[in-house]
């Protein structure tokens, strides 16, 4: 790190523990009640339920059998004896979860700006706001109802072009705007289901994550006529043309995203058909086909590509390879305009785009198409997955080091906008 840069980060620390001290430590006295019992419960819970564990081993241990069998009746109640006492500490971090980011996120989030903390939108969550309001089934029904707060949002349809998936789980989410750049972040988790036989002939289901980490999205004046996507990984252009999306991604969103993305397909049927009856409507007799597409393209856009005729090629994805030999290692590009894929990863871009990249070890997607660009940093490593936004359990939520994870996170995607230009339309 450069001088420059370690005194940035110093300040930007320095500053961080006076916001900290003057707006998050005065909000926190409750908050650490609450903690502290929760934590005090679990414990006691852990200690009286695993004493009954010991004293069964005790007992059959000193009883007649071979000792062979004196340990295998120890494992066998080992096992739900250690789940009785993990599952009520599981649960109790899930509840504090929720009541300490309802509390603090947002205003830990000022340290930033102007940003909204939007919780995940679940049965679970439902439920809990629920119960916490005495509110009844019209309390459950508004939750699930609640505004997402954001004029972006992750549309499903984008993320199936370069994802399969059958369910997708939406959890913490973040809007706001940095450099007067509509910016949110979205954390989720996409999977499908694979069925198979085993040896006994019997189907064998097995769910396969095909992402989980955060989707980083924001909303330019540049409004793109074609779509071109990056990934780590392979492309599939069929579904890249054709994003399907099951009917269990469907039922696991919110009720307001799955209202949205009906909205939206609705309103894409609609102008893909607009487009093509307007295609036969034009006259083509003694033209080329050179001049209808001209003709649609100053209607629709260069890249339309609407069928004017039978044997004509609908809009395709082809691969795009940059001079950048790196990026042509570790990245799959395709386009559906090469001129457009070209005039966005200028020699300036690709290396602000590298550099992003390498913070996150290469592991991203990238959606550039209409007026968003959408980056997906999968954080899926060898020992499990990251968990964002999230504050530390067993530690006290006083303790300015606690935040330290959510302060070096938050930062590192705000510098997404800077490093890349977003607020200078991607230097274009």
């Amino acid at each position: 790190m450069t001088q420059p840069q370690q005194q940035k980060t110093n300040n930007n620390a320095n500053n961080f523990m006076n916001y900290f001290n003057s707006k998050v430590l005065p909000i926190t006295n409750n908050i650490e009640g609450y903690r502290s019992k929760l934590l005090i419960g679990s414990i006691i819970w852990a200690v009286v339920v695993a004493g009954f564990p010991v004293l069964f081993s005790f007992l059959v241990l000193f009883s007649g059998g071979t000792l062979a069998d004196k340990l295998s009746i120890i494992a066998c109640f080992l096992v739900p004896a250690a789940l009785a006492v993990c599952a009520p500490v599981f649960y109790a971090r899930k509840i504090y979860a929720m009541f300490f980011k309802e509390k603090i996120i947002p205003v830990l989030l000022g340290f930033w700006g102007n940003y909204t903390y939007v919780p995940p939108i679940n049965l679970v969550t439902a439920i809990y706001k629920a119960f916490k309001n005495k509110s009844g089934f019209n309390g459950f029904w508004t939750e699930l109802r609640r505004d997402k707060k954001t004029n972006i949002s992750v549309n499903p349809s984008v993320l199936a072009r370069l994802l399969r998936f059958s369910s997708i789980e939406y959890d913490d989410k973040i809007v706001g705007k940095h450099k007067d750049v509509d910016v949110e972040f979205a954390e989720l988790t996409t999977s499908y289901i694979t069925t198979s036989r085993d040896s006994e002939g019997k189907n064998k289901s097995s769910k396969h994550i095909s992402f989980k980490g955060v989707v980083f999205s924001a909303k330019l004046n540049k409004n793109f006529k074609g779509v071109t996507l990056v990934s780590f990984d392979n492309i599939d252009k069929k579904r890249a043309m054709h994003p399907t999306i099951g009917a269990n991604a469907i039922s696991s969103m919110s009720l307001t995203d799955a209202l949205n993305f009906g909205t939206q397909l609705a309103d894409a049927a609609g102008a893909v058909k607009d487009m093509v009856n307007t295609a036969k409507e034009m006259p083509n007799q003694g033209k080329s086909q050179e001049e209808i597409q001209a003709a649609m393209a100053e209607k629709y856009g260069k890249n339309t590509n609407v069928p004017v005729e039978k044997n004509q090629q609908p809009l395709k994805f082809d691969d795009v390879h940059l001079e950048d030999p790196l990026f042509n290692r570790k990245f799959k590009m395709c386009s559906t305009d090469q001129i457009e894929a070209r005039y966005i990863f200028t020699t300036a871009f690709l290396s602000r785009f590298m550099k992003i990249a390498e913070g996150y070890n290469y592991r991203l997607h990238a959606v550039f198409m209409a007026e968003n660009v959408y980056i997906l940093i999968d954080t899926r490593g060898f020992f499990g997955s990251k968990n964002w936004f999230e504050i530390p359990f067993f530690n006290s939520c006083k303790d300015p080091k606690n935040y330290q994870e959510f302060l070096n996170d938050f930062t590192k995607l705000l510098s997404i906008v800077d490093t890349l230009k977003l607020n200078q339309n991607i230097g274009m």
